[in-house]
């Protein structure tokens, strides 16, 4: 869906959410109620066009958010890292489960120092061994149990060959997918932040493999998602699974260009995240390409940034995933001497305000 689509949508209602107690009080600002003030992360403020907001920007490990004077109403972003691409026939990476906070019904935090961790992708395996990606790291805001902690879950690592365990890595805030002849992975994004309506997740299942007549495996979840399955016929890889906008969270709005942290091969503006990585297959088929799909071509801003599977008609390497996006990495095509995955793009949190 483009880009400008999404900013013309007619926002919905806010939901206020008092009957649940948390619209006011240690979780929520009353109407009038003081606005403090912020520091941490990369602070960014008045960019061109300026749109009313000041915007904290982590990148990975993390960092702190400290609120001064007063509780502070926000939304918030929190991305996780994405799961690393299969090995050898390998299935793509699962994006790093996302909570989008505030967005639904307010979210205030209060007066402290508030511990912010963003999650790194998860890596390929070792080509000495090729086997399953691993899984991302998760992303949070705050610690459990305070009413105000923000979890996202990190992605699935993509199935690969050989599989010591079908189920290894594979679950995660968006599934990894499935090697050809093995089970794909499940999402627990949505199972995270219970009892909070102010949070929204988001993570989809990966898609799964088959082995007849070809070797075709799965492609990763996305936040937006389910990554598609490989199949017989067509003879077709999966597709990527698609990423999810989020129009409040716009780069270069918090971001402007040039950042290393989100490199130059990923193009200025976007409002996606969570794209899940591109399949591989065997024997490689240049006419089997589902992956290179607009939500997972070169891995950029406007598809969440997973990675694409091997290259058709040959044997090779995934690609990684974005960092700052989440997104998975793609899955290595060809059997031995052992394509490897790409690496699961890193995470971030992105909390903004009005001064």
């Amino acid at each position: 869906m483009g880009i400008f689509n999404e900013f013309n949508k007619k926002e919905k209602p806010i939901f206020t959410g008092l009957k649940f107690g948390f619209g006011s009080g240690p979780t929520g600002a009353g109407p009038g109620a003081p606005s403090g003030t912020a520091s941490g992360g990369v602070v960014s403020a008045g960019l061109s066009p300026g749109d009313g907001y000041t915007y904290h920007y982590f990148k990975s490990p993390g960092g702190s958010f400290t609120v001064s004077g007063a509780s502070m109403v926000v939304e918030m972003l929190v991305v996780a890292g994405g799961g690393g691409g299969g090995s050898r026939v390998g299935g793509g990476g699962g994006a790093g489960g996302i909570a989008a906070a505030g967005i639904a019904a307010p979210m205030t935090v209060p007066v402290g120092t508030h511990t912010v961790t963003v999650g790194a992708g998860g890596p390929k395996e070792d080509s000495s061994n090729p086997t399953y990606g691993h899984r991302g790291d998760d992303s949070s805001f705050g610690s459990s149990p305070n009413p105000f902690y923000v979890l996202a879950k990190g992605g699935g690592g993509g199935c690969g060959e050989p599989p010591s365990n079908p189920y290894n890595r594979t679950p995660g805030g968006s599934g990894g997918g499935g090697e050809y002849n093995y089970h794909s992975g499940t999402s627990t994004q949505p199972t995270q932040n219970p009892g909070k309506p102010w949070v929204t997740n988001y993570g989809t299942n990966g898609g799964g493999g088959t082995n007849a007549p070809t070797h075709n495996s799965g492609g990763g979840g996305g936040a937006g998602g389910a990554g598609g399955s490989g199949t017989a016929s067509p003879d077709s890889r999966g597709a990527a699974g698609a990423s999810q906008d989020f129009p409040q969270f716009p780069v270069p709005k918090y971001m402007p260009a040039p950042d290393p942290y989100r490199p130059g091969i990923n193009p200025l503006p976007g409002i996606a995240y969570g794209g899940g990585g591109g399949a591989g297959d065997y024997p490689p088929n240049p006419s089997n390409e589902p992956s290179i799909l607009p939500q997972n071509m070169p891995a950029s801003a406007t598809n969440g940034g997973g990675g694409v599977g091997g290259p058709p008609g040959n044997y090779g390497n995934g690609t990684p995933g974005i960092d700052g996006l989440g997104g998975g990495g793609g899955g290595g095509t060809g059997e031995s001497p052992g394509p490897v995955g790409g690496d699961g793009g890193d995470g971030i949190v992105v909390i903004r305000y009005q001064p």
